[in-house]
C-alpha cells in the first residue's frame, strides 16, 4: 500500500490525527485502490465498486457511505447462500472492500467516540467475514480504531486482560512446570452444531481437528 497522503483529487474532507492515520493506509490515486476479482463477481458489483471508490477520493463522502451499504447488503447474500466452503473468496473480498470504503466515510467527517466504534464494528465484521484485500488493511484500519478509542478495547498485540500460559499443553515442560502435571481438566470433542461455554477466567486449549475458525469476545 502506498503511504503517500497528498491526493489531487481533492477536497477530502475530514480532519484530526484519526483521519490522517487512515488516508496515510491508502494508495495516492483511485486507481490503485482496487480488486482484482473474477468472473463470479457481476459486472454491476464491480462497477459499484468504482463508482464508490471514486466518490471516495473526490469527497462526496454522503454518496460512498450509500454505494458502500449497497454493496456490502448484496455481498453478504452472497456471503449466506450456502455453505461457507462454497462461498467464492472473491465474494468475500467484495465484502471486506465495501466494509473498508463504509468505515472510511464514516471516519471521514471529524467524529465522536460513537462514531469510531461504529467504524470499529464495521471493521470486525470485515475481517471476520471478509477476506485479505490490500496488504490486510483492515488489520491496519482495526488497530488505528482501536488507539483512537481509549479505555474500550486493547490495541493489537497488548494483552492486558488476555492472559496465556507459557506451557507448552500437548508438550509441557515438567522440570520448568512441575505442578501442570497436578492441574486438574476436562476434555471434550465439539461436533459440528455445538458449542462449548467458557466461565470467565477459566484456562482453556483449544484444537481444531478439522478446517475451522474461532472467534473469542472479552466482555467487559
Amino acid at each position: 500500500m502506498a503511504g503517500d497522503t497528498h491526493c489531487p483529487e481533492e477536497p477530502l474532507a475530514g480532519e484530526g490525527t484519526l483521519w490522517e492515520a487512515l488516508r496515510a493506509l491508502l494508495p495516492h490515486t483511485k486507481e490503485d485502490l482496487k480488486l482484482d476479482l473474477g468472473e463470479k463477481v457481476e459486472r454491476s458489483v464491480v462497477t459499484l465498486l468504482q463508482q464508490a471508490t471514486e466518490l471516495f477520493y473526490k469527497g462526496r463522502r454522503a454518496e460512498c457511505l450509500q454505494t458502500s451499504e449497497v454493496i456490502l447488503d448484496y455481498s453478504w447474500e452472497k456471503l449466506n447462500t450456502g455453505t461457507w466452503r462454497d462461498v467464492d473468496k472473491d465474494w468475500r473480498q467484495v465484502y471486506a472492500m465495501g466494509c473498508l470504503l463504509k468505515v472510511l466515510c464514516l471516519c471521514q467527517a471529524p467524529g465522536d467516540a460513537t462514531t469510531v466504534a461504529a467504524a470499529l464494528r464495521v471493521c470486525d465484521m470485515g475481517l471476520l467475514m471478509g477476506a485479505a484485500i490490500l496488504g490486510d488493511v483492515l488489520l491496519k484500519v482495526a488497530a488505528i480504531l482501536q488507539a483512537h478509542l481509549p479505555g474500550k478495547r486493547p490495541a493489537h498485540g497488548s494483552t492486558p486482560e488476555q492472559p496465556c500460559t507459557k506451557v507448552d499443553v500437548e508438550n509441557p515442560d515438567l522440570e520448568k512446570f512441575p505442578k501442570f502435571a497436578e492441574a486438574p481438566f476436562v476434555s471434550c470433542i465439539l461436533s459440528p452444531g455445538e458449542v462449548l461455554f467458557i466461565p470467565v477466567k477459566y484456562w482453556h486449549y483449544v484444537r481444531a481437528l478439522d478446517l475451522s475458525f474461532s472467534v473469542s469476545f472479552w466482555w467487559s
